[in-house]
This record gives structure tokens, sequence and C-alpha cells, in this order.
């Protein structure tokens, strides 16, 4: 071996020892980071390089569409954390030239909470090179100094979104990370960011200052932004100040004064708040002008903003959040379902800290069914510790098949007509769904209630023409039994019975159903995530005329999306052969990971954010096996699937699932 071979070798040795002894250090001083309290003041700074009438339709960004280039918000607020990554603000004073000190820019809160030890810098997304799992996605040089400290740095191996560049400073001895320098883009935002940690116990894996200088671009758009928070704040205020927006009291509690370039902000906009003289006052025409601006006004700050923004509002004892009527992450695409947009209405009312009614409907319409969709579920909460509640859902259902419709025409008939690619068997399921549930154990909870359905025949003129009632109802008492012997380290077990009784509430379909339902997210090292689901279910008892509509194998007029809806279910599965089973066998399973295929991809590579893969089946009465493969990934701008389904090895169809992503986070 050459002298330069032998010191590489040893200077790649050193940069091991060194990370060793920083997850040495972590694991040592790793206390539980849970309810902690702390003061923390933060600073951002935007300046509007270029804009154009895009930017309006950007959630929180529509307050810097037009008027002033430059903003500044600040803030002083109670932090406690949860954990390393979730924690609760309470905003105690809140100033800056911000209309109504509204969020701007809400991602840049991710980069004031990074925990450089975890795997994930931030809550979900960037994988830290400090942690060890992450170790084979970096390269690392070091180079010790003469202050005991040691240059860490820190590059990857492949152009990633998910991974950072950067140096930190570490102390040689203990492997305690002083101070860091993270670069690095996700989400449209590229960021610079400067961490300086604690000194001793919890708060040395804690940020104490943090100074990020960030950029967003998109569609011509270009904002640069400032950070800085800190930590730690020797100022107190009392609980009872809540979101005053009080300047003397930011600038006796401000832990560093404000640049010329704050300073010049402020002025700027407290300028334009000034009234006017009164001899320019009287040469305004008060008429037109006042006039002119209430419309002005109205138009783009009252309609204009709750278009494109979210509507919320938040009180001691109650609050309230609508989404935006125009918002693109609510649009979905399915090969199979077509094309649908939702809404989403969230209200809470809260009696005492252990009674609280919330109201959580989702509103929809589907473009190839054209018809509209609601769910309206009113959940009265009133022993959270033991999960107890009392809900009532009111909703219509999908489009449901009654598989002995045909059967009844061809019989009085005769087998001559042809009913192919109609919809005469076709319903709309309208219920109503009453229970309670409340945990036994805390590894057993117990749902009892019931349930009533109005189904209505799609073509009610062709039904009356043939004599085949155009109505069924059914009435159910349901229970469902849910287990997590594991809690939450282990899948959760579901146990549904439901039995339809004749003469109740007018219902003339009597049947008996049984299920059972197993579902697991097993989460992996590395932002890596494996879904499993298996399920069984049967009838016991058909009845005369009956719908075959299981709880837990049906489908979705408006599917979630990738984190809740693509994994767990079917793609491409034909409506109706979900309500033509006696009985159903399914598993599905997907593996979800950061990095996997196209990640490796030049230039395109460096965009993708998760990789995934599943694979479905399906046994059902009177069919061959039923098979989905599918491979999907997820970006900044869309969520993308690709689907193909077999009945055995024999492809039946291919399909394609689209979702936006874009600026999902904000």
């Amino acid at each position: 071996m050459t002298s330069t071979s032998r010191e590489i070798a040893a200077a790649k040795k050193d940069s091991l020892q060194i990370l060793d002894r920083i997850y040495q250090y972590h694991e040592a001083n790793n206390t539980e980071i849970k309810d902690i309290e702390d003061n923390v003041y933060a600073k951002f700074r935007f300046n509007v390089e270029r804009r154009n009438v895009t930017l309006w339709l950007i959630p929180t960004m529509y307050v810097m569409a037009k008027d002033p280039r430059e903003y500044i918000r600040e803030s002083f607020s109670k932090v406690t954390f949860k954990d390393s990554h979730h924690f609760n603000i309470d905003n105690q004073v809140v100033t800056g030239t911000i209309r109504k000190n509204r969020k701007a820019m809400p991602t840049l809160l991710d980069y004031a909470t990074p925990n450089i030890y975890d795997v994930a810098l931030y809550d979900g997304h960037m994988l830290s090179p400090f942690n060890k799992v992450n170790r084979k996605f970096y390269r690392f040089k070091q180079k010790p100094q003469q202050d005991g400290t040691t240059r860490l740095e820190f590059k990857p191996r492949l152009y990633n979104t998910q991974l950072v560049n950067g140096f930190a400073f570490v102390d040689t001895k203990s492997g305690r990370i002083i101070r860091t320098l993270l670069n690095g883009e996700f989400d449209m935002i590229s960021f610079r960011t400067h961490i300086k940690l604690g000194e001793k116990g919890p708060q040395s894996l804690m940020p104490q200052e943090i100074s990020t200088a960030a950029r967003f671009r998109f569609m011509g758009n270009r904002i640069a932004a400032i950070f800085n928070a800190n930590y730690d704040c020797n100022t107190q205020l009392p609980d009872s100040i809540k979101d005053t927006n009080s300047m003397a009291l930011m600038d006796s509690i401000r832990p560093a004064p404000l640049t010329e370039t704050d300073r010049r902000i402020y002025e700027a906009q407290q300028q334009k708040e000034q009234p006017q003289p009164a001899a320019e006052e009287a040469e305004r025409d008060t008429t037109v002008k006042e006039k002119t601006h209430r419309w002005r006004d109205f138009w783009w700050h009252t309609v204009g903003d709750n278009l494109v923004t979210p509507l919320s509002a938040e009180s001691e004892n109650a609050e309230f959040y609508l989404t935006p009527i125009i918002n693109p992450l609510y649009l979905r695409y399915s090969g199979s379902r077509g094309l649908s947009y939702k809404m989403r209405l969230y209200t809470k009312f809260v009696f005492s800290s252990h009674r609280y009614l919330g109201i959580d409907p989702t509103f929809g319409y589907n473009f190839k069914q054209r018809q509209f969709y609601f769910h309206i579920p009113v959940r009265m909460t009133y022993n959270p510790k033991r999960n107890g509640y009392a809900e009532i859902i009111y909703a219509n259902g999908d489009r449901i098949s009654n598989s002995t419709v045909m059967d009844q025409i061809q019989s009085a008939h005769g087998d001559s007509l042809n009913f192919d690619n109609t919809e005469i068997d076709k319903f709309v399921d309208n219920y109503l769904t009453v229970f309670n549930n409340i945990m036994l154990f805390d590894w057993l909870d117990l749902e009892t209630g019931f349930t009533f359905h109005r189904r209505e025949a799609l073509d009610e003129n062709v039904m009356r023409k043939y004599g085949v009632p155009t109505t069924y109802r059914s009435f159910a008492p349901v229970l469902g039994l849910k287990f997590s012997p594991w809690l939450n380290r282990g899948p959760v077990i579901s146990f549904d019975w439901e039995k339809g009784i004749k003469g109740v509430n007018e219902s003339n379909i009597d049947y008996e159903r049984y299920e059972i339902d197993a579902q697991w997210k097993k989460k992996i090292p590395g932002l890596r995530l494996l879904n499993m689901r298996a399920g069984y279910g049967f009838y016991t008892d058909r009845g005369d005329n009956y719908f075959l509509d299981y709880a837990n194998f049906r489908d979705n007029n408006l599917p979630v999306g990738w984190d809740d809806d693509w994994s767990g279910n079917f793609q491409l599965l034909d409506g109706r052969t979900y309500n033509e089973s006696a009985y159903y066998m399914r598993a599905n399973v997907s593996y979800e990971s950061p990095m996997l295929f196209l990640t490796w991809l030049p230039y395109f590579g460096k965009y993708i954010e998760k990789e995934r893969f599943y694979i479905s089946g399906v046994i059902l009465d009177h069919t061959r096996p039923y098979f989905e493969l599918g491979y999907g990934f997820s970006n900044r701008y869309v969520s993308v699937g690709l689907f193909a389904s077999f009945f055995n090895t024999k492809v039946q169809q291919v399909g394609l699932n689209f979702d936006f992503e874009l600026f999902k986070r904000w």
C-alpha cells in the first residue's frame, strides 16, 4: 500500500471515529424530549424579488401578491415540545407588516425545529447526516482544529432533495455537535441554515440559535426569506398574554435589536397607515375614491382571500377551519373513478377538558359519475382517556349494485333482454350510522350502534317499467371490536358484525354479515414504511333482495390519495365487483422508501421524494383470483401511481392514479 493510500485510509478511519462519538453522545444524552417548555423569539423577513398573477394562487402567499415587496413578522411564543418533531406553539406577542399578522410561507417553521440527531431532520423529510441509519447516504471528511474541535464535512453520495450538504464543528473528545451548517433544497425552497446547539443535557441536542436564508421559486415568482430564532429566552411572560400585537411589548422583550432593514420596513408600513393631512384629505373625491376602495378591498381582501387560502378562526372554546375553495390539492384522478374534487370543513366546540364536539364534513364531486357526494360525521367525545365518544354519520355512499335486479327482470320477462353496458342495477346509497365507542382495556375497543340505508334506483323509470322496486331500506344493529394486543407496536385487528332486521322504519331487507380486518403500518428506519393489510368477510344470511355491501371491502367515491388511500385498497377493481360476491379474502402490501430506483436517475431522480411498490390480491365468489401490481412515486408537484390488474396471470387492464402534491405542506 502506498503512503497516499494509507493516509486516505487513516482519514476515513478517523472520520468514522468522530461519527461514532457523535452517535454515542446522542445515546448518552437522549433523555426523552417531552413536555419541555421554552420561550422562543422568531423573526421572518421576506423580500418579493419577482412576482406575477400566479402568486395569489399559492396558499399562504396571497398576502404578498400585491402592494409592498418587503415584509417582516416577529413572534414571541411559549413552545411545548411533545417530542423532537411535535410541539404546541402558543403565540403571546405577534407583530409585523403582513396583513392581519398572517403566517406566510409556514414551511419555514420546519427549519425552526430541526432534530439533527434523528433519522429525519424535519418532520417526515430530509435525512440527517448525523444519524447512524443514514450513514450510507453520505460521504464524510474531517479536519481537526487547534481548539480541540473537529470540522466534519459531509455531502450526499447522490444528489437528492432528501439529502443535505454542509459541515459541523464537533467537540473532538465528547462528540457533541457545537454548531452546524446545512444546505439543501426541498419543496421549492432552497435553504442555508446555521444552527448553534445548547451546551448541557437534553438542551445540547436541541437548537439554541437558528439562522436560515431561504429562497422560493415558482413559475417566475421569486421570494427571498431570512428567518432567525432564539431559544431559551430569559424573558417570561404571563400566560394571560396571548396573541397581542403590542409593538411596545415586543420592543421590550426582543433578544436582539432590529437591523436597519427591519426598521425601514416597519417605518414604511407606519407611514402608509398614517392618516393624510387635513388639506390633502379635503382635496380627495370622498364620494368616488372611498367607494372604489371599499369595493377593491372587498373583492381583493375578502372574496379573493377566501378563494385561495383556508378560512379559519379559533377561540378558547371553539375552532373552525375550511379548506380553500380553489385548491388543486383536493383534485384527484383515478383511471377507474375518473376526476374528483373535494372540500373539507372542520369545527370543534370545547365544553370542558374531557367533553368536546367535532364536526368534520367532506364534500366532493365526481366528474365521471356527475354526482355530488358528502360525508358528515358529528362526534361527541365524553371520555378521551378511554377513547369514549358517540358519533353520528350521515352520507351518500357509492353507487351500489343490487345483484338480484337483473335476475328478477329476466325471470319475469325472458332471457332475451340485453342489459349489457347499462346501469339499471345501480342504486344511490344514502345512509345514517349512529354508534358509541369505548375503550374497555388498553388493547380493546368496543363499538355498538345501528345503521340505516336508503338505496334508490339510478334509473327509476326502467325499474317501474319492469315492476321492480325503486327503493330498498335496511336497518341493522352493528357491533365492532378493535384489538390492539401489541398497542402501537403491532397490527390492529378489527371484528365487525351487522344484522339486517325487516320491518324497522319500513326496512325490507334482512341479512347478516361478518368481517375481520388487520392493518399494520410498520415504520422502518430511514423514513421507510411497510403497509400491510389482510381481511376476510362473508354473508351468512342474504335474504331475497340484498346488497352485498361490506364495511372493509368497498369502492371509494372520493379517494384520499397517496398517504391514506393508495395503500391498503384496490385501484382498478370494478365497482360492481365489490357488491357481487358473498365472501372475500384480501391482502394488500406496499413498501415505501425515499430512495429506490428512480432516485438514481440523472437529473430527474433528484426531485423524487418517495417511491412505493404495491401488491394486492383478493379471492371472490364465482371468479378467478384477482391481483394488482403497482409502482408509484411522489415529488413536490405530483404523486403518480401506475397499476396493472390480473385474473390469475392474465392481464386485465392498466391504469394511472394522479394526485397533486403542490403546496400540500403549505
